[in-house]
């Protein structure tokens, strides 16, 4: 039986990405962006671990999104960054829970 597990994903606070993180073993993801910012955030994603793209529309508030698709890895790219401490935390069921 799956279990729900959450992995903190890294959010720069500068224009940069932050460091992919493997969720494969996830399903049902959502990634919930939070914390007091001036910011633009954009989820990207990976099968391969090198060719990364957009997953669904950047954030510039605090909010929840859900991830449909199978990915092997995701990271938070921050596009636009004026203050504050944005944050990120990715949730799901592992498979590999027995």
């Amino acid at each position: 039986m799956a279990r729900p597990e959450k992995v903190q994903l890294e959010v720069k606070q500068a224009v940069d990405m932050g460091r992919a993180e493997n969720v494969f073993r996830f399903r049902d993801k959502t990634i919930q962006v939070h914390g007091t910012f001036v910011a633009t955030l954009q989820l990207e994603a990976s099968i391969d671990g090198s060719e990364y793209f957009p997953v669904g529309a950047a954030k510039s508030a605090p909010g929840a999104m859900l991830v449909p698709e199978t990915f092997e890895f995701v990271r938070v790219r921050t596009t636009a960054y004026t203050s504050g401490e944005p944050k990120a935390v990715l949730a799901g069921f592992d498979e590999r829970a027995v």
